[in-house]
């Protein structure tokens, strides 16, 4: 049997019939859930031009890797490393789920709810999600654990996400939900089995744990039952009459630079894919983080005194570490030779933009406590010092190491610049510190504490990330209840 055979047999006739059902409903395409057919149609147009979209490098990275392999004989043409065919699968796979779900809020009647206790379920969802991205990271440093982390670094952050936005909504009406989940997982678990076991592809041994369910691998297993969670998931959001209520609330507080704080997380999230990557994606997540703190002052300040505090906060921040690479002063003799582009004038790009942001960042989180802002702004360095070093931005050279090469030296000098860098932004633009309804920065150096003890287990420093993690988390604590 080839990949092609396969849709026909197993894919193509389930579409057909959920079609069928679709076309000779009676009544809204979603039932009682949402009247609104327009709506529903685009969710469910929309949501397989995501899926390609998204599944689409992680996809050519794991054929590319050989996790998964496809017999030249079975398959009609390939895409990159990826066979025609499998694009196809992952467009029909979220349209099957799309009209399955609809299939079944027609059937079943519902009308949309929301779940008991919904902070605890949305955040609490989140973060279950989150932690699961973290040990795919972890899972990416050994072979046999390669592709269980592929996929949970891939698809735990957008549920993390997806669960924070409206993980009440969905367990609103649990019971259909779950149904919407596995049932289509089950069958897909089945016909995999049956195409592996007729070998129309093949899952590598090397890059697994070696746990079956007949020819089935544990992982491949996970893999329909996330995606599956993933289609769900997000028609649901997409279509239940308070996602739209929720984003009309928060409409008044979205402003340019959560699109660009947004991007800054989102190029984070390609690291444990592609961790020889880490140097332009740094770069390049530093630069949105740059451009959110610009933004973010000029939504309190206005462009000019914006502009006016990104060259202060860049020029100094340049200023100090190019002096400090040149004559040990203030922080100890380290040096940027080596160090991967791009560079001004031997200083990676990201440091000073890095300067700026931070700065603001913190001296909001610290309410203009300038000494607070010194202090979270060396718990950061902690992170920063073992990651930094260890992908070759600097080296260090002093005789008196403290930590990861640093010395003491370093974090007194980075409290001191901090303090001072604070202090001037706190006095140039006061209202930088006034506090507004709604999401503000603060929340960044948050992400900021997850994101880098994160990379810091990737790269195998589970010691530098927990001692981060609690540094960071608990002066952010004390900042944000002691205003």
């Amino acid at each position: 049997m080839t990949y092609f055979q396969y849709h026909l047999i197993f894919i193509v006739p389930v579409l057909l019939v959920l079609a069928g059902l679709t076309l000779r409903r009676r009544g809204p395409l979603a039932g009682a859930f949402t009247p609104r057919d327009s709506w529903v149609r685009a969710g469910l147009w929309l949501m397989p031009l995501v899926a390609f979209v998204y599944t689409t490098p992680w996809d050519n990275y794991l054929v590319f890797r050989q996790v998964w392999t496809y017999p030249p004989e079975r398959v009609l043409a390939r895409i990159g490393y990826v066979p025609v065919e499998e694009y196809a699968f992952f467009i029909l796979q979220s349209i099957i789920g799309g009209l399955f779900l609809f299939w079944l809020l027609r059937r079943s009647g519902v009308t949309p709810d929301v779940a008991a206790r919904p902070a605890l379920v949305r955040w609490g969802g989140a973060a279950f999600f989150m932690g699961l991205a973290f040990v795919g990271a972890l899972c990416l440093r050994q072979e046999g654990t390669l592709y269980l982390g592929l996929i949970l670094a891939w698809a735990m952050p957008v549920l993390a996400g997806q669960w924070a936005f409206g993980g009440d909504l969905v367990l609103g009406r649990a019971r259909l939900y779950w149904a919407a989940v596995l049932l289509p997982t089950v069958y897909l678990w089945l016909t995999d089995a049956y195409a592996i076991h007729q070998g129309i592809w093949h899952i590598s041994e090397r890059y697994t744990l070696g746990l079956k369910v007949g020819p089935l691998p544990l992982e491949e297993m996970l893999f329909f039952l996330v995606t599956n969670l993933l289609v769900v998931t997000g028609l649901l959001l997409f279509t239940h009459p308070q996602s739209l209520e929720r984003l009309g609330r928060a409409r008044p507080y979205l402003n340019p630079w959560l699109g660009f704080a947004a991007l800054y997380l989102l190029l984070k999230i390609p690291v444990p894919l592609w961790p020889a990557g880490f140097p332009l994606l740094g770069t390049l997540s530093t630069v949105s983080l740059f451009l959110a703190a610009l933004s973010f002052a000029a939504s309190r300040l206005g462009w000019s005194r914006a502009a006016l505090l990104a060259v202060l906060g860049v020029g100094v921040g340049w200023g100090v570490e190019f002096l400090g690479s040149q004559s040990g002063w203030p922080f100890g003799r380290y040096s940027y030779a080596g160090a991967p582009a791009p560079t001004l004038a031997g200083v990676p790009l990201l440091v000073p933009l890095g300067w700026f942001a931070l700065t603001v960042v913190t001296t909001v989180l610290a309410g203009g406590r300038s000494w607070l802002a010194g202090l979270l702004l060396v718990a950061w360095d902690i992170g920063l010092e073992p990651l930094m070093t260890s992908r070759g931005y600097w080296t260090w050279t002093d005789a008196r190491p403290l930590w990861a090469g640093a010395p003491l030296q370093n974090f007194l000098g980075w409290w001191a610049v901090g303090t001072l860098l604070s202090e001037t932004f706190k006095r140039l633009a006061p209202g930088l510190l006034v506090r507004q309804a709604g999401l503000d920065i603060r929340f960044v150096y948050l992400a900021e504490a997850a994101f880098l003890a994160g990379g810091l287990l990737l790269f195998g420093l589970p010691g530098a990330a927990l001692l981060t993690l609690l540094g960071m988390g608990a002066l952010a604590g004390f900042a944000w209840r002691r205003p």
